[in-house]
């Protein structure tokens, strides 16, 4: 499995943003991500979850604030990335200035 990129990162960070609880819980499984209490034999609510998804792992109190922390733990690895784009700083392209996509050979 390839690494994820900054974009998908930054992607999934400003989608899950924007969403309920629920809602950030579906896209997390939908993304490949997982959630799961980090306390053996406490009961779910009360335990404290760990969130991972594209590479970065968070603690949190209950599951909405590991959810939380995930979106700013995500949004922090994307600030911290050198290369961007100059007019809203979000994260540079690689395709940016190409005038066609690459075709591969047969």
């Amino acid at each position: 499995m390839m690494p994820a990129s900054v974009q998908d990162i930054y992607a999934a960070a400003q989608t899950m943003e924007h969403r309920s609880v629920f809602g950030r819980a579906t896209l997390l499984r939908t993304l490949g991500g997982t959630a799961h209490p980090i306390t053996p034999g406490v009961p779910a609510h009360e335990a404290h979850w760990r969130v991972d998804l594209l590479g970065i792992s968070v603690d949190g109190i209950d599951l909405p604030s590991a959810l939380s922390a995930w979106i700013s733990a995500a949004r922090m690895f994307c600030r911290l990335t050198p290369t961007r784009r100059a007019t809203d700083w979000r994260p540079d392209c690689p395709y940016n200035g190409q005038t066609s996509l690459p075709v591969a050979e047969a």
